[in-house]
């Protein structure tokens, strides 16, 4: 340690600290005969193990005419299966495991995953479920559970898109996004016509065809003995045949060649909103994908973002702004979402988000703004390892870029490219894909609400 005289006083120069390294996730990855996909991680801080199944099915899989099927049939895996009944949540709750956070599934565009939390002592129980309803799910299946989750799956559609403010717009620009017959067409949700109209034999087929074990990946990450963890997996996921080959779609997504203008009537919303969308075909993982993520979250990311400088502090027209990037395996979009102030109209907000658009083209961003996301976008990323799973965590992040990837261990990579990003890219993102002559500019338009007298 050194010193150094300042102003007649001596001042000890400190050595900087060095800056701790990315956490490592330390994981095996190896293959059963019939083609599932293992991937353990171990994490002794908790007695606790993550079971996280990933089915590489979504809406990508989908048919014409069979909108909402991935969604409707993840919910089936929950109604109970030959050895497993009425439901994996009866079973869960007694070893001390509720749904929600610590159990559940999710269906997305291109995959539908299942997951458990549960105490060390019952891995075994947390594999026999999964085991359980990827190999036996058809012995119980009948009418009367299909009616049931056909049911909640439409009320489900009900509760988040149509009487939700702005769901509709959502359902909308799934639709202009990806029109008919792309299977992206009425978002993973659906149209309650076709989910009310699957039937036992589609669910079969839906289910022999995608929901075999070399179609998924196992991660088990958490206080476990790699030894005792193998041979239950092999006990329990050994003897279910592979399934047929799958074949991946690849479907091209279409490309807007206009302004396209709509309004939606929304009986719920209080004010309106007004968003403004991109057809950018970026996807997963590709290269422009960091560029992207970076711009929305100097556009609308928090106060400081400039939408929201513009619009909520400056110019006073919006009370909310959001703008994000949106990736897939079959496409993407850039979308801005903003909200009207009471009393402003949509049109008053054009001009000033025109404005900001026009100006990141022009001069670019900086690089301040570009690195304070960087630290944003990777602190979130590494955050989400402090969790073995759940909606996230440690065994979601090794399953994703299993399925996406083909590689676990593909976090440096991943990280490596955000930090890459440069002002540069940001600015040739906004270019290249914001044009003004082809994007939608979508209207919510609160309906006005009778009042009746007595």
């Amino acid at each position: 340690m050194r010193s150094t005289l300042l102003f007649g006083v001596a001042v000890l120069a400190l050595a900087r600290p060095a800056l701790a390294a990315d956490p490592e996730i330390k994981f095996e990855k190896y293959k059963l005969p019939n083609g599932l996909t293992i991937i353990l991680s171990e994490d002794h801080r908790l007695p606790q193990v993550a079971v996280n199944v990933w089915y590489h099915v979504g809406a990508a899989n989908q048919s014409k005419g069979r909108s909402g099927f991935a969604h409707l049939f993840e919910h089936m895996m929950f109604s109970g299966s030959k050895h497993v009944q009425p439901s994996p949540f009866k079973i869960l709750e007694s070893i001390g495991t509720a749904g929600g956070a610590m159990a559940n599934g999710t269906t997305n565009f291109d995959r539908t995953n299942y997951f458990e939390v549960v105490p060390a002592t019952e891995l075994s129980t947390a594999l026999w479920l999964e085991s359980d309803r990827m190999a036996f799910l058809l012995d119980t299946l009948d009418d009367k559970k299909l009616e049931v989750q056909r049911n909640v799956v439409s009320n489900e559609r009900r509760q988040n898109y149509e009487n939700r403010p702005y769901g509709l717009a959502r359902l909308r620009s799934c639709d202009l996004l990806f029109p008919s017959p792309h299977p992206y067409y009425q978002c993973v949700i659906g149209s309650i016509p076709e989910i009310q109209a699957a039937s036992v034999d589609d669910l079969k087929y839906f289910f022999k065809q995608y929901y075999g074990p070399n179609n998924a990946s196992l991660a088990i990450v958490g206080d476990f003995d790699p030894i005792a963890a193998k041979a239950a997996v092999e006990k329990y996921f050994g003897g279910i045949p592979a399934g047929p080959a799958i074949a991946r779609p690849e479907v091209a997504q279409m490309k807007l060649t206009s302004v396209v203008k709509e309004t939606v009537q929304d009986k719920v919303a209080e004010v309106p909103r007004l968003d403004v969308i991109w057809a950018t075909g970026v996807k997963h993982y590709t290269a422009d994908e960091p560029a992207g993520d970076i711009l929305g979250a100097i556009l609308g990311d928090g106060h400081t973002a400039r939408l929201y400088k513009a619009l909520v502090f400056d110019s006073q027209v919006a009370s909310e702004v959001f703008a994000f990037n949106e990736t897939s395996g079959l496409g993407g979009s850039f979308q801005i979402q903003v909200m009207a102030k009471d009393g402003k109209s949509a049109a008053d907000q054009l001009p000033g988000l025109q404005a900001v658009i026009d100006e990141v083209k022009k001069n670019g961003v900086t690089a301040v703004e570009v690195e304070r996301v960087k630290r944003k976008l990777v602190a979130d990323q590494l955050r989400s390892l402090e969790r073995v799973s759940g909606f996230g965590g440690k065994a979601d992040i090794l399953n994703s870029y299993e399925t996406y990837m083909g590689d676990p261990g593909y976090l440096p990579k991943d990280l490596a490219r955000y930090r890459a990003v440069t002002p540069e890219d940001v600015k040739a993102f906004a270019n290249k894909y914001l044009p003004d002559d082809r994007r939608i500019e979508l209207t919510s338009a609160p309906v006005a609400k009778t009042v009746s007298s007595n």
